[in-house]
Protein backbone atom coordinates (compact mmCIF):
# COMPACT_ATOMS: atom_id res chain seq x y z
CA UNK A 1 0.00 0.00 0.00
CA UNK A 2 1.09 3.57 -0.65
CA UNK A 3 1.68 6.02 2.14
CA UNK A 4 -0.67 8.59 0.66
CA UNK A 5 2.17 11.07 0.18
CA UNK A 6 0.91 12.01 -3.28
CA UNK A 7 -2.43 13.26 -1.99
CA UNK A 8 -3.20 16.99 -2.34
CA UNK A 9 -2.41 19.47 0.40
CA UNK A 10 -5.14 20.23 2.96
CA UNK A 11 -7.64 22.83 1.83
CA UNK A 12 -9.65 25.27 3.88
CA UNK A 13 -13.24 24.08 4.11
CA UNK A 14 -15.53 26.91 2.99
CA UNK A 15 -18.04 28.38 5.42
CA UNK A 16 -21.57 27.02 5.32
CA UNK A 17 -24.87 27.25 7.11
CA UNK A 18 -25.08 25.12 10.23
CA UNK A 19 -27.85 22.63 10.95
CA UNK A 20 -30.09 23.75 13.79
CA UNK A 21 -32.76 22.69 16.24
CA UNK A 22 -35.97 24.71 16.27
CA UNK A 23 -38.09 23.11 19.00
CA UNK A 24 -39.34 25.72 21.47
CA UNK A 25 -38.03 25.79 25.04
CA UNK A 26 -40.56 24.72 27.65
CA UNK A 27 -42.06 27.83 29.27
CA UNK A 28 -45.55 26.69 30.21
CA UNK A 29 -45.88 26.72 34.00
CA UNK A 30 -48.64 24.40 35.20
CA UNK A 31 -49.57 23.16 38.69
CA UNK A 32 -49.00 19.45 39.37
CA UNK A 33 -52.77 18.86 39.55
CA UNK A 34 -53.48 20.52 36.19
CA UNK A 35 -56.72 18.94 34.93
CA UNK A 36 -56.69 20.01 31.28
CA UNK A 37 -55.64 17.87 28.31
CA UNK A 38 -51.96 17.53 27.43
CA UNK A 39 -50.30 15.90 24.43
CA UNK A 40 -47.13 13.81 24.31
CA UNK A 41 -44.82 13.22 21.36
CA UNK A 42 -41.58 11.28 21.02
CA UNK A 43 -38.91 10.66 18.43
CA UNK A 44 -37.54 7.23 19.32
CA UNK A 45 -34.28 6.40 17.57
CA UNK A 46 -31.91 3.49 17.85
CA UNK A 47 -29.75 5.17 20.50
CA UNK A 48 -31.82 7.98 22.01
CA UNK A 49 -35.38 9.14 22.60
CA UNK A 50 -36.55 12.76 22.66
CA UNK A 51 -39.89 13.33 24.36
CA UNK A 52 -42.11 16.42 24.57
CA UNK A 53 -45.16 17.23 26.67
CA UNK A 54 -47.23 20.18 25.50
CA UNK A 55 -50.66 21.83 25.52
CA UNK A 56 -53.12 21.53 22.61
CA UNK A 57 -53.45 24.50 20.27
CA UNK A 58 -55.69 27.44 21.02
CA UNK A 59 -58.70 28.12 18.81
CA UNK A 60 -56.82 31.00 17.17
CA UNK A 61 -53.92 28.68 16.31
CA UNK A 62 -56.33 26.10 14.91
CA UNK A 63 -58.00 28.74 12.74
CA UNK A 64 -54.62 29.90 11.47
CA UNK A 65 -53.53 26.29 10.79
CA UNK A 66 -50.42 27.01 12.88
CA UNK A 67 -49.49 23.75 14.57
CA UNK A 68 -45.92 24.64 15.52
CA UNK A 69 -45.79 24.50 19.32
CA UNK A 70 -44.71 27.87 20.81
CA UNK A 71 -42.83 28.14 24.16
CA UNK A 72 -45.97 29.04 26.13
CA UNK A 73 -47.52 25.67 25.20
CA UNK A 74 -44.40 23.56 25.81
CA UNK A 75 -44.57 21.94 29.25
CA UNK A 76 -41.54 19.66 29.43
CA UNK A 77 -38.97 18.06 27.12
CA UNK A 78 -36.04 15.75 27.63
CA UNK A 79 -33.74 13.34 25.80
CA UNK A 80 -32.86 9.91 27.19
CA UNK A 81 -30.18 7.39 26.23
CA UNK A 82 -32.04 4.18 25.37
CA UNK A 83 -29.25 1.93 26.66
CA UNK A 84 -30.02 3.03 30.22
CA UNK A 85 -33.55 1.57 30.13
CA UNK A 86 -34.94 -1.94 29.96
CA UNK A 87 -37.89 -0.88 27.82
CA UNK A 88 -39.49 2.17 26.26
CA UNK A 89 -42.22 1.89 28.86
CA UNK A 90 -39.54 2.69 31.45
CA UNK A 91 -38.52 5.75 29.42
CA UNK A 92 -42.13 6.94 29.34
CA UNK A 93 -42.65 6.40 33.06
CA UNK A 94 -39.47 8.32 33.87
CA UNK A 95 -40.41 11.19 31.57
CA UNK A 96 -43.94 11.53 32.94
CA UNK A 97 -42.67 11.44 36.52
CA UNK A 98 -40.06 14.10 35.80
CA UNK A 99 -42.64 16.31 34.05
CA UNK A 100 -44.22 17.01 37.45
CA UNK A 101 -47.83 16.50 36.31
CA UNK A 102 -50.00 13.96 38.07
CA UNK A 103 -52.46 13.39 35.26
CA UNK A 104 -51.31 11.35 32.22
CA UNK A 105 -51.43 12.95 28.78
CA UNK A 106 -54.59 12.61 26.75
CA UNK A 107 -52.77 11.16 23.74
CA UNK A 108 -49.30 10.33 22.48
CA UNK A 109 -47.73 10.15 19.04
CA UNK A 110 -44.51 8.13 18.92
CA UNK A 111 -42.23 8.32 15.89
CA UNK A 112 -40.23 5.10 15.87
CA UNK A 113 -37.19 4.00 13.87
CA UNK A 114 -38.69 0.83 12.47
CA UNK A 115 -41.60 -0.74 10.64
CA UNK A 116 -44.97 -0.16 12.33
CA UNK A 117 -47.41 -3.07 12.14
CA UNK A 118 -50.70 -3.04 14.07
CA UNK A 119 -49.51 -0.04 16.09
CA UNK A 120 -46.47 -2.01 17.24
CA UNK A 121 -42.77 -1.70 16.48
CA UNK A 122 -39.84 -3.94 17.40
CA UNK A 123 -36.34 -2.59 18.04
CA UNK A 124 -34.09 -5.56 17.34
CA UNK A 125 -30.89 -3.90 18.54
CA UNK A 126 -32.45 -2.96 21.90
CA UNK A 127 -34.72 -5.95 22.40
CA UNK A 128 -37.63 -3.52 22.79
CA UNK A 129 -41.19 -3.89 21.58
CA UNK A 130 -43.27 -0.71 21.63
CA UNK A 131 -46.97 -1.54 21.64
CA UNK A 132 -49.34 1.40 21.47
CA UNK A 133 -52.31 -0.45 22.94
CA UNK A 134 -50.22 -1.74 25.85
CA UNK A 135 -49.03 1.79 26.65
CA UNK A 136 -52.64 3.00 26.63
CA UNK A 137 -53.59 0.37 29.19
CA UNK A 138 -50.53 0.63 31.45
CA UNK A 139 -50.24 4.43 31.58
CA UNK A 140 -53.92 5.33 31.21
CA UNK A 141 -53.34 7.33 28.03
CA UNK A 142 -56.50 7.48 25.92
CA UNK A 143 -54.77 7.04 22.61
CA UNK A 144 -51.21 6.16 21.56
CA UNK A 145 -50.34 6.30 17.87
CA UNK A 146 -47.09 4.90 16.44
CA UNK A 147 -45.77 6.27 13.15
CA UNK A 148 -42.60 5.49 11.26
CA UNK A 149 -39.82 7.96 12.00
CA UNK A 150 -39.55 8.96 8.37
CA UNK A 151 -43.27 9.65 8.16
CA UNK A 152 -42.59 11.98 11.09
CA UNK A 153 -39.85 13.62 9.04
CA UNK A 154 -42.44 14.25 6.34
CA UNK A 155 -44.82 15.90 8.80
CA UNK A 156 -41.88 17.90 10.14
CA UNK A 157 -41.42 19.42 6.69
CA UNK A 158 -44.79 21.12 7.10
CA UNK A 159 -43.28 23.29 9.84
CA UNK A 160 -40.30 24.33 7.70
CA UNK A 161 -39.63 27.80 6.37
CA UNK A 162 -37.93 27.11 3.02
CA UNK A 163 -35.92 30.31 3.13
CA UNK A 164 -34.74 30.08 6.74
CA UNK A 165 -34.57 26.33 7.36
CA UNK A 166 -33.33 25.06 3.99
CA UNK A 167 -30.47 25.43 1.55
CA UNK A 168 -31.69 25.47 -2.03
CA UNK A 169 -29.97 23.17 -4.51
CA UNK A 170 -32.28 23.76 -7.46
CA UNK A 171 -34.13 27.06 -7.31
CA UNK A 172 -37.24 26.80 -9.46
CA UNK A 173 -40.85 27.78 -8.96
CA UNK A 174 -42.86 25.76 -6.42
CA UNK A 175 -46.19 24.50 -7.71
CA UNK A 176 -48.71 24.90 -4.89
CA UNK A 177 -50.68 21.73 -4.13
CA UNK A 178 -48.33 19.49 -6.12
CA UNK A 179 -46.82 16.38 -4.47
CA UNK A 180 -43.83 16.76 -2.18
CA UNK A 181 -41.14 14.10 -1.76
CA UNK A 182 -38.60 13.59 0.99
CA UNK A 183 -35.42 11.52 0.84
CA UNK A 184 -33.15 11.23 3.83
CA UNK A 185 -29.68 9.79 4.19
CA UNK A 186 -28.98 8.85 7.77
CA UNK A 187 -27.82 5.47 9.00
CA UNK A 188 -30.35 4.11 6.50
CA UNK A 189 -32.09 5.69 3.52
CA UNK A 190 -35.62 6.93 4.18
CA UNK A 191 -38.20 7.97 1.62
CA UNK A 192 -41.76 9.30 1.84
CA UNK A 193 -44.13 11.48 -0.14
CA UNK A 194 -46.83 14.02 0.66
CA UNK A 195 -50.13 14.76 -1.08
CA UNK A 196 -52.94 17.20 -0.32
CA UNK A 197 -55.63 15.64 1.86
CA UNK A 198 -59.27 16.32 2.69
CA UNK A 199 -58.40 19.37 4.79
CA UNK A 200 -56.56 21.02 1.92
CA UNK A 201 -53.15 20.56 3.56
CA UNK A 202 -50.56 17.83 3.18
CA UNK A 203 -50.63 14.29 4.51
CA UNK A 204 -47.63 11.96 4.55
CA UNK A 205 -47.51 8.52 2.99
CA UNK A 206 -44.83 6.00 4.01
CA UNK A 207 -42.49 4.26 1.59
CA UNK A 208 -39.75 1.65 1.69
CA UNK A 209 -38.14 3.09 -1.41
CA UNK A 210 -34.74 3.03 0.24
CA UNK A 211 -34.70 -0.72 -0.35
CA UNK A 212 -35.14 -0.63 -4.13
CA UNK A 213 -32.33 -2.00 -6.26
CA UNK A 214 -29.11 -0.04 -6.62
CA UNK A 215 -28.71 0.86 -10.32
CA UNK A 216 -25.03 1.37 -11.21
CA UNK A 217 -24.28 4.17 -13.65
CA UNK A 218 -21.45 4.14 -16.14
CA UNK A 219 -19.80 7.00 -18.02
CA UNK A 220 -18.02 5.78 -21.13
CA UNK A 221 -15.81 2.79 -20.34
CA UNK A 222 -15.65 3.61 -16.61
CA UNK A 223 -17.29 0.57 -14.98
CA UNK A 224 -16.46 1.50 -11.39
CA UNK A 225 -20.05 1.40 -10.12
CA UNK A 226 -20.64 -1.94 -11.84
CA UNK A 227 -17.65 -3.32 -9.99
CA UNK A 228 -18.90 -1.72 -6.77
CA UNK A 229 -22.19 -3.60 -7.08
CA UNK A 230 -20.38 -6.89 -7.65
CA UNK A 231 -18.19 -6.18 -4.61
CA UNK A 232 -21.26 -5.50 -2.44
CA UNK A 233 -23.06 -8.59 -3.72
CA UNK A 234 -20.18 -10.66 -2.41
CA UNK A 235 -19.89 -8.71 0.85
CA UNK A 236 -23.59 -9.06 1.70
CA UNK A 237 -24.07 -12.51 0.11
CA UNK A 238 -26.74 -11.05 -2.16
CA UNK A 239 -28.37 -13.38 -4.63
CA UNK A 240 -28.87 -11.06 -7.58
CA UNK A 241 -29.18 -7.46 -6.41
CA UNK A 242 -28.01 -4.85 -3.90
CA UNK A 243 -30.26 -2.38 -2.09
CA UNK A 244 -29.66 1.29 -2.91
CA UNK A 245 -29.47 1.88 0.85
CA UNK A 246 -26.17 -0.05 0.84
CA UNK A 247 -24.70 2.74 -1.28
CA UNK A 248 -26.64 5.98 -0.80
CA UNK A 249 -27.17 5.94 2.99
CA UNK A 250 -24.59 6.98 5.57
CA UNK A 251 -23.24 3.45 5.86
CA UNK A 252 -22.91 3.49 2.10
CA UNK A 253 -19.92 5.82 2.45
CA UNK A 254 -18.14 3.09 4.44
CA UNK A 255 -19.14 0.43 1.91
CA UNK A 256 -17.89 2.51 -1.01
CA UNK A 257 -14.60 3.26 0.73
CA UNK A 258 -14.02 -0.44 1.48
CA UNK A 259 -14.46 -1.15 -2.23
CA UNK A 260 -12.20 1.73 -3.26
CA UNK A 261 -9.46 0.60 -0.86
CA UNK A 262 -9.70 -2.92 -2.32
CA UNK A 263 -9.74 -1.64 -5.89
CA UNK A 264 -6.93 0.92 -5.49
CA UNK A 265 -4.63 -0.36 -2.69
CA UNK A 266 -1.73 1.81 -3.85
CA UNK A 267 -3.79 4.97 -3.19
CA UNK A 268 -4.74 4.12 0.40
CA UNK A 269 -3.67 6.62 3.06
CA UNK A 270 -2.50 4.35 5.87
CA UNK A 271 -3.35 6.70 8.71
CA UNK A 272 -6.86 7.39 7.43
CA UNK A 273 -7.42 3.70 6.71
CA UNK A 274 -6.34 2.67 10.21
CA UNK A 275 -8.62 5.25 11.82
CA UNK A 276 -11.49 4.17 9.55
CA UNK A 277 -11.22 0.54 10.63
CA UNK A 278 -10.88 1.51 14.30
CA UNK A 279 -9.84 -0.63 17.27
CA UNK A 280 -13.22 -2.36 17.33
CA UNK A 281 -13.50 -2.63 13.54
CA UNK A 282 -16.17 0.07 13.50
CA UNK A 283 -15.55 1.11 9.86
CA UNK A 284 -16.57 4.68 10.67
CA UNK A 285 -17.75 6.63 7.58
CA UNK A 286 -17.20 9.93 9.42
CA UNK A 287 -13.44 9.31 9.19
CA UNK A 288 -13.71 9.20 5.40
CA UNK A 289 -15.86 12.32 5.07
CA UNK A 290 -13.55 14.24 7.40
CA UNK A 291 -10.44 13.18 5.45
CA UNK A 292 -12.15 14.12 2.19
CA UNK A 293 -13.16 17.56 3.45
CA UNK A 294 -9.67 18.25 4.79
CA UNK A 295 -8.13 17.19 1.48
CA UNK A 296 -5.70 14.72 3.06
CA UNK A 297 -6.87 11.57 1.24
CA UNK A 298 -7.64 11.42 -2.47
CA UNK A 299 -9.34 8.03 -2.12
CA UNK A 300 -11.69 9.46 0.52
CA UNK A 301 -12.53 12.34 -1.81
CA UNK A 302 -13.37 9.96 -4.67
CA UNK A 303 -15.47 7.90 -2.25
CA UNK A 304 -17.53 10.90 -1.20
CA UNK A 305 -18.02 12.06 -4.79
CA UNK A 306 -19.22 8.60 -5.81
CA UNK A 307 -21.59 8.61 -2.83
CA UNK A 308 -22.97 12.03 -3.79
CA UNK A 309 -23.64 10.74 -7.30
CA UNK A 310 -25.42 7.62 -6.05
CA UNK A 311 -27.54 9.72 -3.66
CA UNK A 312 -28.39 12.15 -6.47
CA UNK A 313 -29.30 9.34 -8.87
CA UNK A 314 -31.70 7.82 -6.35
CA UNK A 315 -33.21 11.24 -5.57
CA UNK A 316 -33.77 11.62 -9.32
CA UNK A 317 -35.59 8.28 -9.40
CA UNK A 318 -37.80 9.43 -6.52
CA UNK A 319 -38.55 12.65 -8.41
CA UNK A 320 -39.50 10.66 -11.52
CA UNK A 321 -41.87 8.52 -9.45
CA UNK A 322 -43.74 11.27 -7.57
CA UNK A 323 -43.16 14.34 -9.80
CA UNK A 324 -42.77 16.51 -6.67
CA UNK A 325 -43.20 19.98 -8.14
CA UNK A 326 -44.07 21.04 -4.59
CA UNK A 327 -40.46 20.29 -3.65
CA UNK A 328 -37.99 17.49 -3.11
CA UNK A 329 -36.48 17.75 0.38
CA UNK A 330 -33.26 16.08 1.50
CA UNK A 331 -33.20 15.35 5.22
CA UNK A 332 -31.26 13.22 7.68
CA UNK A 333 -28.18 13.70 9.78
CA UNK A 334 -25.76 12.60 7.06
CA UNK A 335 -27.38 14.94 4.55
CA UNK A 336 -26.97 17.94 6.85
CA UNK A 337 -23.32 17.09 7.55
CA UNK A 338 -22.56 16.57 3.84
CA UNK A 339 -24.38 19.64 2.52
CA UNK A 340 -21.20 21.30 1.26
CA UNK A 341 -20.43 18.24 -0.86
CA UNK A 342 -24.00 17.87 -2.11
CA UNK A 343 -24.15 21.52 -3.15
CA UNK A 344 -20.73 21.37 -4.83
CA UNK A 345 -19.38 24.09 -2.56
CA UNK A 346 -16.22 22.08 -1.86
CA UNK A 347 -15.51 20.68 -5.32
CA UNK A 348 -16.85 23.44 -7.53
CA UNK A 349 -19.49 21.16 -9.06
CA UNK A 350 -22.36 19.12 -7.64
CA UNK A 351 -22.06 15.39 -8.33
CA UNK A 352 -25.43 15.09 -6.64
CA UNK A 353 -27.25 17.43 -9.05
CA UNK A 354 -25.40 16.07 -12.06
CA UNK A 355 -26.65 12.55 -11.28
CA UNK A 356 -30.09 13.84 -10.25
CA UNK A 357 -30.59 15.43 -13.66
CA UNK A 358 -28.99 12.62 -15.68
CA UNK A 359 -32.25 11.00 -16.78
CA UNK A 360 -32.08 11.28 -20.55
CA UNK A 361 -35.28 12.36 -22.25
CA UNK A 362 -37.05 13.30 -19.00
CA UNK A 363 -34.30 15.57 -17.70
CA UNK A 364 -36.33 18.70 -18.62
CA UNK A 365 -39.05 17.52 -16.25
CA UNK A 366 -36.54 17.13 -13.39
CA UNK A 367 -35.27 20.64 -14.05
CA UNK A 368 -38.70 21.85 -12.85
CA UNK A 369 -38.41 20.16 -9.43
CA UNK A 370 -37.36 22.44 -6.53
CA UNK A 371 -34.66 20.70 -4.48
CA UNK A 372 -33.78 21.63 -0.89
CA UNK A 373 -31.43 20.48 1.86
CA UNK A 374 -33.20 20.70 5.21
CA UNK A 375 -30.90 22.17 7.83
CA UNK A 376 -32.97 21.32 10.90
CA UNK A 377 -31.90 18.38 13.07
CA UNK A 378 -35.32 17.96 14.67
CA UNK A 379 -37.68 17.16 11.78
CA UNK A 380 -38.81 13.91 13.40
CA UNK A 381 -39.62 15.64 16.69
CA UNK A 382 -41.46 18.45 14.98
CA UNK A 383 -43.38 15.96 12.85
CA UNK A 384 -44.46 13.84 15.81
CA UNK A 385 -45.70 16.98 17.58
CA UNK A 386 -47.66 18.09 14.53
CA UNK A 387 -49.18 14.64 14.06
CA UNK A 388 -50.18 14.49 17.74
CA UNK A 389 -51.89 17.85 17.34
CA UNK A 390 -53.75 16.70 14.24
CA UNK A 391 -54.98 13.53 15.97
CA UNK A 392 -56.26 15.66 18.85
CA UNK A 393 -58.18 17.93 16.46
CA UNK A 394 -59.56 14.95 14.54
CA UNK A 395 -60.89 13.43 17.74
CA UNK A 396 -62.51 16.73 18.69
CA UNK A 397 -64.20 16.84 15.26
CA UNK A 398 -62.28 20.01 14.42
CA UNK A 399 -60.53 18.25 11.58
CA UNK A 400 -61.48 15.45 9.21
CA UNK A 401 -59.68 12.14 9.89
CA UNK A 402 -56.45 11.49 8.04
CA UNK A 403 -56.62 8.80 5.38
CA UNK A 404 -52.83 8.49 5.16
CA UNK A 405 -52.16 7.13 8.64
CA UNK A 406 -55.45 6.28 10.31
CA UNK A 407 -55.27 3.44 12.81
CA UNK A 408 -58.10 0.95 12.72
CA UNK A 409 -60.02 0.65 15.99
CA UNK A 410 -58.32 3.75 17.42
CA UNK A 411 -60.06 4.75 20.68
CA UNK A 412 -62.16 7.89 20.59
CA UNK A 413 -62.04 10.59 23.26
CA UNK A 414 -64.81 11.11 25.75
CA UNK A 415 -65.79 14.58 26.93
CA UNK A 416 -66.76 15.80 30.36
CA UNK A 417 -67.50 19.15 31.99
CA UNK A 418 -64.69 20.76 33.97
CA UNK A 419 -65.90 21.08 37.62
CA UNK A 420 -64.70 24.69 37.98
CA UNK A 421 -65.02 26.35 34.58
CA UNK A 422 -67.85 24.25 33.15
CA UNK A 423 -65.84 24.00 29.93
CA UNK A 424 -66.02 20.72 27.96
CA UNK A 425 -62.69 18.91 28.12
CA UNK A 426 -61.48 15.70 26.47
CA UNK A 427 -60.86 12.91 28.97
Amino acid sequence: MGSGSSTPQPVQEPPSRHSVRSISEAKAELPPDFAGPTLLSADVGGTGSRLHLFLPPTQAEVSAQNFFVPPQRMIFEKMYQNSRFESFMDVLRTFLEESGLKRPPLLACLAVAGVVVDNTCKFVNLGWEINGRQIEEDLDITRVELINDFVAQGYGLLTVDREKDCETLQNVEVKEGAPIAVVGAGTGLGEAFLTVGAEGDYEVWPSEGGHVDFAPRQEGSNSLEMELMQFLQIKFSAKARVSVERVAAGRGIANIYEFMAWKFPDKVNREVHKEFIGPGRTFDPAVITKAASKGICELSKKTVELWCGAYGAEAGCVALTYMPFGGLFLTGGVTAKMKDWLSGRITGHSSFLEAFLDKGRVTPMLERVPVYIVMGEDMGERGAMLKATRIYLEQRKQRRPSVASKSAMAPQFKYSQHPDSGRLIAT
